[in-house]
């Protein structure tokens, strides 16, 4: 008989394998949970390809890049949810991950490589990782409350769990009318702006109508548009009646309608706050905004994210002239509230009364890697 020795290539080929942390069943459900997080209008600009145990996250050139998403920051921000997504059901599986976030500098598109190894100490149960499928984007209103301190303390918990993040929370009325203010603007610039409204209306697919689905993109039933004002919100997709409408006020009308009277009838609001506006801390935030997330999906409570004002408070979207003063305004107004560091996005909170029946879906995952 022969001996089992570094000479079989089979007994090689087979000792390798067992060495390895992952088998692809692993692999694929890792794979499941990073697309299984939010990005902006449901772009989910990621790329994954695997080199044993180390897997490399990148940014999806085709997926990336529009005005609002300049310097990658609407990427980063959803790579961060993706790879914290990751993270998170890695370790309730068992392993470990050694994130190395932007590897090489001049390759912009590469996020982030992740070495996984199996990790005894992971074998406790991660509680955010049950989450993670129900985690969504609720855009009903009005909400019920109240959202006590302990949860309140909860989420800043999983905010703060990355050095220098944390959620500013309006104290006073003055400051909640302060953050309404903000957020109403930076929506009414959305529909004011001819670069942005394109953007914007690019991304709905009125193909699937008002009650289908779609893999990719905003499905029309997810934006909790009234059954009255839905004929006139799809003529807005025009930019010539969109010019018209904004010299009668709509850009100002449905500012209010999309985020001033949804928060006013909620009980809760928060503003995720990273320190600087480098890529590395937009990347950090979009982990820390995750785990808030499915922390308040456990919760029990319901989430809408509000960017615009954040994005455009960065300072990195180039949009016309004639709106840079409003931008101005904007980027002002968000410094005063939150003090030091940089608010990246709003979060309007609250406990609905029903379970949300439409929801985003998602791509095939062959559709965003090689899984070898």
């Amino acid at each position: 008989m022969g001996c089992r020795g570094d000479s079989n290539p089979i007994w090689r080929k087979r000792t390798k394998e067992r060495a390895r942390a992952l088998d692809e069943q692993t692999k694929t459900g890792i794979l499941h949970a990073g697309i299984a997080a939010p990005s902006a209008d449901n772009s989910q600009p990621w790329r994954f390809a695997w080199s044993g145990d180390d897997l490399d996250l990148r940014i999806d050139d085709e997926r990336s890049g529009q005005v609002s998403d300049t310097r990658f920051v609407l990427s980063d921000l959803a790579a961060g949810a993706c790879l914290e997504n990751m993270i998170v059901r890695g370790q309730s599986m068992g392993y470990s991950a050694e994130p190395q976030v932007f590897p090489q500098q001049e390759d912009e598109l590469w996020v982030a490589r992740v070495h996984w190894r199996r990790d005894p100490a992971c074998d406790a149960s991660e509680p955010l990782a049950a989450a993670i499928d129900d985690r969504h984007t609720d855009r009903r209103f009005p909400w019920r409350g109240p959202i006590t301190p302990d949860v309140q303390t909860r989420l800043d918990a999983q905010a703060e769990r990355f050095p220098g993040l944390r959620l500013w929370w309006p104290r006073t009325s003055h400051e909640r009318s302060a953050a309404l203010n903000v957020i109403r603007q930076a929506e009414t610039l959305r529909f004011r702006s001819a670069t942005l409204h394109a953007e914007l209306f690019s991304s709905i697919r009125f193909s699937a109508g008002w009650h289908g689905t779609c893999e990719e993109g905003l499905a029309p039933a997810t934006l909790a548009v009234e059954a009255p004002m839905r004929p006139i919100f799809q003529t807005m997709r025009r930019p010539a009646l969109m010019t018209i409408l904004n010299r009668l006020g709509a850009a100002s009308i449905l500012g209010l309608r999309s985020a001033w009277l949804p928060i006013r009838l909620s009980p809760g609001l928060c503003l995720m706050v990273i320190p600087s506006r480098t890529r590395s801390d937009v990347l950090a935030g979009g982990r820390a905004l995750e785990r808030v997330w499915l922390q308040a999906t456990l919760e029990g409570l319901s989430l809408q994210p509000y960017a615009a004002a954040g994005v455009l408070g960065l300072g990195l979207v180039p949009i016309e002239a004639a709106f840079q003063p409003a931008l101005s305004q904007v980027r002002s107004a968000l410094a005063n509230l939150c003090g030091p560091g940089h608010g990246l996005v709003f979060l309007r909170l609250g406990y609905a009364k029903s379970k949300l029946r439409n929801r985003s879906g998602r791509r095939e995952l062959a559709s965003f890697c090689a899984l070898h």
